[in-house]
């Protein structure tokens, strides 16, 4: 027996194959039909949509096998993806690579296989489209022809499938966006409203210090209203934009200076520090700079709202193997371990921060997002009583 070779790009191919979230789901029945009409087209009493996954083969969809997966070393679509055509072996038992293979000498007992590559549309081939039989044979011109039809119409299927998917989460995310939106920008919105029209309104006689608490009040409401629509501006490019992260090689201290300028006002208001902590200014990276920037904007604008008056917010950079680790530490109350759990894997409710202000819940898992289209990991370093500290990695330049 032989085993097939990996892909020239295997890790591009299988991150193809995981964008799909199709692994181990059930079956269903536009798939299966596809499956029935290639088995009545070829004549064969077999046929399956078989997902070439890491170390095993999946079948999202059988006809006439009762197996769901067999291990990737001995499956006959591993070498299929390799091919650009139908991939054809009219007689196993007379065939070098597979006489011993234990799917040719034990059940399903293969004789003739023929399998046509399911490429994506950035030319990944993430599985095949097969047919089987238990006696030799050989497929036609016109067989293998609409087998390849049948192929190109399962992907297309999955594309299907993930759009909709993706179209269902996004109303139900929007839905309730949109209500926290409608509830949590009125209140900022009133307060500005209210305190400017006081101070527009000739006949009223204020002090200097009653001007300047008003003004101090203006400026916390209006941050707030920033914060609030930074978050869904930034929802909003990531889930109705199709732009795609373009790494390149970029000095973080530049990177860090930019995104602490957009918090300044907060920072400002709350009369907090930041410092920046780079044993090596020059320091690099291998990342895309906008997004780069926002991972880090959100992580000082949770420091800045969760740290009191008067307080530091430290930003420091370490090279660790092949990557940096970006960490901002601030002195806030902690995160309450059951509020950590889905901290970068879901929506969750944002708390107050310690002078009242108010968030979506949107920023660190957004943040996830694009830190792992970078390549990196972002995780909670550190959360107790003296404050929290979030790390996150990328790779190095």
């Amino acid at each position: 027996m032989k085993p097939a070779d990996q892909h020239p790009d295997e890790s591009l191919r299988l991150a193809a194959l995981l964008r799909y979230e199709v692994l181990d789901t059930e079956h269903e029945q536009h798939f299966d039909e596809l499956t029935e009409l290639a088995s009545l087209i070829c004549g064969t009493p077999i046929s399956l949509i078989s997902l070439v996954d890491k170390d095993r083969q999946w079948f999202k969809s059988k006809v006439g096998l009762e197996a769901d997966e067999t291990p990737r070393d001995i499956a006959f679509c591993s070498h299929a993806i390799l091919q650009s055509d139908v991939f054809e072996v009219p007689n196993a038992k007379l065939d070098d690579r597979f006489h011993d293979n234990p799917l040719v000498t034990g059940n399903p007992d293969i004789r003739f296989y023929a399998g046509a590559p399911l490429v994506t549309s950035d030319g990944m081939p993430i599985g095949t489209l097969c047919v089987i039989d238990q006696q030799p044979q050989a497929l036609n011109e016109m067989q293998k022809r609409a087998m390849q039809i049948i192929a190109n119409q399962v992907v297309n299927q999955l594309e299907l499938r993930l759009h909709n998917k993706r179209l269902t989460q996004l109303n139900n995310e929007s839905e309730k966006l949109f209500s926290l939106i409608a509830h949590d920008l009125r209140s900022p919105f009133n307060g500005i409203l209210g305190l400017t029209q006081l101070l527009s309104d000739e006949n009223n006689q204020f002090s200097a210090r009653e001007v300047a608490d008003f003004s101090r009040q203006i400026l916390s409401s209006s941050t707030q209203v920033y914060q609030l629509l930074d978050e869904l501006l930034q929802w909003a490019q990531q889930r109705l934009s199709d732009d795609k992260i373009d790494p390149g090689i970029h000095q973080l201290v530049f990177l860090i200076k930019d995104a602490v300028q957009t918090v300044d006002a907060a920072k400002q208001a709350k009369q907090q520090t930041i410092n920046l902590e780079l044993d090596n200014p020059g320091i690099q990276a291998m990342c895309d700079a906008v997004a780069t920037k926002t991972v880090i904007r959100n992580l000082l604008s949770n420091a800045v709202k969760f740290s009191p008056v008067e307080s530091t917010i430290t930003v420091s950079v370490d090279a660790k193997d092949e990557q940096v680790v970006i960490s901002v530490a601030d002195q806030g109350r902690g995160i309450d371990e059951c509020v950590r759990q889905g901290l970068f894997s879901q929506n969750v409710t944002s708390q107050l921060g310690s002078k009242g202000e108010k968030g979506i819940g949107l920023g660190l898992r957004l943040s996830a997002e694009l830190v792992r289209r970078q390549g990196g990991n972002i995780w909670v370093a550190k959360s107790d009583a003296s404050g929290t500290t979030f790390s996150f990695s990328l790779p190095s330049a």
